[in-house]
C-alpha cells in the first residue's frame, strides 16, 4: 500500500516491528541455549550449525514483514527497520540473560563440586 501515512500508523508500525524483533530473537536464544546444553558448550561444528539457524531465524522475521508490506495497511520501511533493531537488540539481550543464567549454573556445579569434595 503507498501513499501517506498518519502518525500512528508510524507508531503501530515501528511497536509491531520491535515487538516482531524481539519474538524472534527470543527464539534465537532458545536455539542457542538447547545447542549449548546438548553439546556442554563444545564443539565448533554444533556453534556453525547455531549461527546458521540464527541467521535463517533472522531472515524469516524480515521475509514476514516483506510479504506482509501489501496486505498490512503499515509504513513497510519503518515496520522493516524496527523489526530489524528488535532483531539486534533482542539478540543481545537474550544472549546476556542466556549468559547470566549458565554463568549462575556454573558456579552452583562448582559450589556443588567443592562441598562433595570437602564433606568427604
Amino acid at each position: 500500500m503507498n501513499g501517506p501515512f498518519s502518525a500512528g500508523q508510524y507508531v503501530l508500525g515501528i511497536l509491531l516491528g520491535l515487538a516482531l524483533g524481539m519474538l524472534f530473537g527470543y527464539g534465537n536464544m532458545r536455539i542457542t541455549k538447547r545447542a549449548v546444553k546438548k553439546n556442554n558448550g563444545d564443539g565448533l561444528a554444533a556453534v556453525a550449525a547455531t549461527n546458521l539457524l540464527r541467521s535463517l531465524v533472522n531472515v524469516v522475521a524480515l521475509a514476514i514483514v516483506f510479504f506482509t508490506r501489501n496486505i498490512v495497511p503499515l509504513p513497510f520501511y519503518a515496520t522493516i527497520i524496527a523489526t530489524a533493531t528488535g532483531l539486534a537488540f533482542g539478540n543481545v539481550f537474550f544472549t546476556w540473560l542466556l549468559t547470566k543464567e549458565m554463568k549462575k549454573d556454573m558456579e552452583a556445579a562448582r559450589q556443588q563440586q567443592a562441598d562433595s569434595e570437602g564433606g568427604e
